[in-house]
């Protein structure tokens, strides 16, 4: 049979998002057969940001979608999303033809039905947007929150830049999810979305002040971290029409974050550390930790440095893409890291979990010394208060990265060249890496002109 395209042709049809303002959409036809508006829901939906209103298509070329640059699963599911355009195109020409031909006036429900089993999709119920509870049926708010985890684990939930969730970022979900049940089962309430409310906001933030952990008190920008991601949650929920609250988005909703006092380790203290002798186990965790703090690199991304791929041994220089934020970074090594690698056979230190690694590095820098007395200023439990440890036990992973940047600051570095290193894009977030003391401070300046 062929096709009367003078009835019914491809530029008849319309191509749109359900939602263009969400971040996740629906895709849809539409089209005007005999004065009557015709709508039909393709089965996939798509990130808004990767769509082409002009063209109504999903972007797949990589010059015009950055996100697709080295990401050739994201390429692969926008492709396929474009042959299901194409594939409901051809389709629905065929349907409405056929029925002409057969002298039939069809119904929408008509053709939705024939279209659907052309496509093979009669058990799917896909011709309509499925509502809320069609969608997905939650118990409560944790049941969602196990759903969310499922749809980052399997890939159909990607970040901003159109890449998988990382696993450590996967893990923190998890750590909230079990302290909202612990919440719960403490409260003895039911968590649902409508409960996500300002009375529930108060209430958490009060059990977080009073509840305890391994290390103590709960601090402010932890507790800032677990509103942040219940707000995630709710913003995913609401934008995908499994909710109508909105409370997450008023003011009083906020997320807790205070500048802590944090230090770093100075190039006598790194000096010390990189002399001791130590077990193959501790020593593992002090060289990983000296290549963090002369390269500035994350403790993630010493994890998976590979140096037949990202070192280059003649010249002195690593480079990687991150896997935090997905930036190429170009680093030179200096002796040391040079020479740890070697007394490694080349190879890197065999890394442990996170909080392996800040049990060792605490005791190894009690080891080394490093046990100046250091009075920072901390907010526990919504108590802020004045404390004074051994400067070893603040030491963690994380000390590493700004060792380095304050280490290359005093020496002179530019901030520009020392942030093409850390991946920093803005001063301002990397100026909160710089650890000079206010003492210390005055002191590098009574050699300034100004001060002669």
């Amino acid at each position: 049979m062929n096709l009367r395209t003078d009835y019914c042709s491809k530029d008849k049809l319309q191509f749109s998002l359900k939602n263009a303002t969400r971040e996740f959409s629906l895709i849809r036809v539409r089209m005007t057969i005999e004065g009557s508006r015709f709508t039909y829901y393709l089965s996939s939906p798509i990130k808004t940001q990767f769509w082409d209103k002009q063209n109504g298509c999903v972007i797949e070329d990589p010059k015009k979608n950055p996100a697709l640059k080295g990401n050739p699963t994201l390429q692969t599911v926008l492709r396929n999303i474009n042959v299901e355009i194409d594939k409901t195109t051809n389709a629905l020409i065929y349907v409405i033809e056929n029925f002409k031909s057969q002298g039939i006036h069809p119904t929408n429900e008509q053709i939705r039905t024939e279209l659907d089993k052309k496509l093979g999709r009669e058990k799917k119920c896909a011709s309509k947007p499925k509502s809320t509870k069609e969608q997905q049926e939650f118990k409560d708010f944790l049941s969602f929150v196990d759903f969310y985890i499922d749809q980052c684990e399997k890939g159909l939930k990607l970040n901003d830049k159109g890449l998988r969730i990382a696993p450590a970022t996967i893990r923190g979900y998890n750590t909230i999810k079990a302290i909202l049940k612990k919440y719960t089962s403490d409260r003895r309430v039911k968590l649902t979305f409508d409960s996500i409310n300002m009375d529930f906001y108060n209430d958490f933030i009060e059990y977080l002040n009073n509840a305890e952990h391994q290390r103590g008190k709960y601090k402010p920008n932890v507790i800032g971290k677990f509103i942040k991601q219940i707000k995630a949650f709710m913003r995913y929920a609401y934008d995908n029409d499994y909710t109508k609250n909105r409370d997450f988005e008023k003011k009083g909703f906020k997320v807790f974050r205070e500048d802590v006092d944090t230090i770093y380790l100075n190039e006598n203290e790194l000096e010390a550390l990189y002399g001791l002798e130590l077990t193959n186990g501790e020593a593992n965790v002090r060289d990983a930790f000296l290549i963090s703090c002369y390269t500035g690199m994350r403790y993630s991304d010493i994890d998976r440095l590979d140096v037949n791929k990202h070192i280059d041994f003649e010249n002195s220089i690593i480079t990687i893409i991150t896997q935090k934020t997905n930036t190429k970074v170009v680093i030179p090594m200096n002796t040391v890291v040079l020479n740890i690698l070697k007394r490694h056979n080349n190879q890197t230190p065999q890394t442990q979990c996170n909080q392996a690694t800040n049990r060792v590095l605490k005791n190894i820098c009690e080891q080394a010394k490093i046990n100046t007395p250091v009075t920072i200023t901390e907010t526990s439990g919504g108590v802020r208060q004045e404390n004074t440890y051994p400067k070893y036990k603040l030491v963690t992973s994380h000390t590493a990265r700004r060792s380095f940047a304050t280490n290359a600051f005093k020496r002179g570095v530019p901030t520009l060249s020392i942030m093409q290193i850390t991946g920093h894009t803005t001063e301002t977030s990397f100026m909160r890496y710089i650890r000079i003391g206010k003492e210390e401070n005055a002191k590098s300046l009574q050699g300034h002109d100004f001060f002669k």
